[in-house]
């Protein structure tokens, strides 16, 4: 998230959320701060409005130092949005693959199996496969058995507010 002020500003360099190639969301929140989130394929970068309008064209202004836990994110963002506005996209290098996202989907579909009703097996025949679960479902070390019991528990961490820390 990148907290911005808004100029009203007809400037040829102003950023017009209504002609960025990418679907911008804006959010007015019941005290009157506006939020947009711009959206482009799984890419997202949200701008906090402090100061403003963003309803019309505008140049934006964001600080240019930025508390230390921050500034990483802070100019992440802000390298984003100028790629949006010079290049037309929000570009992937500002939004690397989690190390995470294989393990995460795993997580995620045991938990979609466990969510819907279905046995621990199924939920293993669906991960690995028929034939994986015939050899090794009954091994005496309970391995693949265990694997599906720690993925459900982590998705049900996960969906109960385990979420939280990637937030961070």
């Amino acid at each position: 998230m990148l907290p911005v002020t808004a100029f009203s500003s007809s400037a040829t360099d102003a950023i017009d959320l209504g002609r960025l190639p990418c679907d911008a969301a804006v959010v007015l929140e019941p005290e009157g701060r506006q939020h947009v989130l711009l959206h482009e394929d799984e890419r997202h970068l949200q701008l906090s409005l402090t100061q403003g309008n963003l309803l019309r064209p505008a140049r934006l202004l964001t600080d240019a130092v930025a508390p230390p836990d921050r500034a990483r994110h802070h100019l992440k963002a802000l390298g984003c949005l100028n790629d949006l506005h010079t290049r037309g996209r929000l570009s992937a290098r500002y939004f690397p693959v989690e190390p995470r996202h294989a393990r995460l989907r795993f997580v995620l579909r045991a938990l979609d199996g466990a969510l819907a009703g279905a046995s621990h097996r199924d939920i293993a025949v669906a991960l690995f496969g028929h034939a994986r679960v015939r050899a090794d479902w009954s091994d005496p070390g309970d391995h693949l058995r265990d694997r599906v019991r720690r993925a459900i528990k982590r998705g049900y961490a996960l969906m109960n507010g385990g979420y939280r820390r990637f937030l961070l």
